[in-house]
């Protein structure tokens, strides 16, 4: 099969960029099951094996004009994943197979979507009114199992945007201060001083080293989440999650948090008594073995290329 994914972001990136890695991700997945796979992005900070890239570049000013990208789609393509909403009128009239990610939240007009629209959890797809979700997938390869006792690990992690009120971040704080516990802050700037301490933007390594060494990643968000694929680099890295009850979380950790692997609540204050009675019973390796039998890339591909014969059969 000849897949074409369409992003109008760089592709791939070093640093932080969450949708643009699961399409990394993605790409990686479907070469090594043997189809052939296109790429329409913005050029990326290095070369995808084994992927025919096609630069939107070329359009200057113009490159993330929706007619633009589907100008370059190749004659021969069997399917095409945009990775944004589309013009549904355009890719009928040109009868092209196609499917869409969602991966983000429509807030004005979720009906207006494209019918092949594919959303990243069942609580994303049925806030959009929709049925279609595939989970995110991630290769753990590129995140080390961390296997020391986790409950002598010595600060709580914070990873995100924290300028983003949304994240938490300051929630996150008076929580740490009042469990006594260190904060170590990644994603943002600020000022280190009490007990919590700011990193800065970090890049792969130094992101795993921060929750590999971690008792637990903190998540008290304050908006519906898509999906939040810190959850599972957390869990890919050996360490629990302790969040707040919103959007996809409780999909994401397993539940009521897959067996006693993560915390979920609904408020701080629940947040903190559970904290304060956590087992930590559970190994790192059993953290990471959760996340890649429902995270991994190579499910992510396999779920994918369902959806594809779903929208190639005009079955979606």
């Amino acid at each position: 099969m000849h897949v074409v994914l369409i992003h109008f972001e760089k592709v791939p990136v070093r640093l932080y960029g969450g949708t643009e890695r699961v399409i990394e991700s993605l790409a990686k997945g479907l070469v090594e099951a043997g189809h052939r796979v296109s790429l329409i992005a913005l050029k990326g900070d290095y070369e995808l094996e084994g992927v025919e890239f096609l630069d939107l570049d070329r359009f200057g000013s113009d490159a993330k004009n929706p007619i633009n990208a589907l100008a370059l789609i190749p004659k021969n393509a069997d399917v095409v994943h945009f990775h944004l909403p589309v013009y549904e009128q355009e890719c009928n009239q040109r009868g092209i197979p196609y499917v869409c990610t969602l991966h983000g939240n429509e807030d004005l007009n979720p009906q207006g979507l494209p019918k092949n629209t594919i959303f990243l959890t069942n609580n994303h797809a049925s806030r959009h009114g929709r049925t279609h979700f595939v989970f995110n997938g991630l290769d753990a390869s590129k995140a080390p199992l961390q296997k020391s006792d986790i409950s002598k690990r010595n600060y709580f992690s914070f990873l995100g945007r924290a300028s983003l009120k949304r994240k938490g971040l300051h929630l996150a704080k008076p929580l740490c201060r009042s469990l006594q516990v260190p904060l170590h802050v990644g994603g943002g700037k600020g000022l280190s001083w009490f007990n919590t301490k700011f990193l800065g933007h970090l890049n792969d390594d130094e992101k795993y080293k921060l929750l590999g060494d971690s008792r637990a990643l903190l998540f008290p968000i304050l908006w519906e989440e898509p999906f939040g694929l810190v959850l599972i680099e957390s869990m890919f890295c050996g360490t629990p999650v302790f969040a707040l009850k919103r959007g996809s979380v409780p999909e994401v950790l397993g539940g009521s948090g897959s067996a006693g692997l993560n915390i979920i609540a609904d408020t701080v204050e629940e947040l903190k008594h559970k904290i304060v009675d956590f087992s930590y019973e559970h190994t790192p390796e059993e953290y990471r073995q959760y996340a890649i039998e429902n995270f991994s890339y190579k499910t992510m591909t396999t779920n994918y290329l369902e959806k594809y014969k779903l929208a190639i059969d005009r079955n979606f």
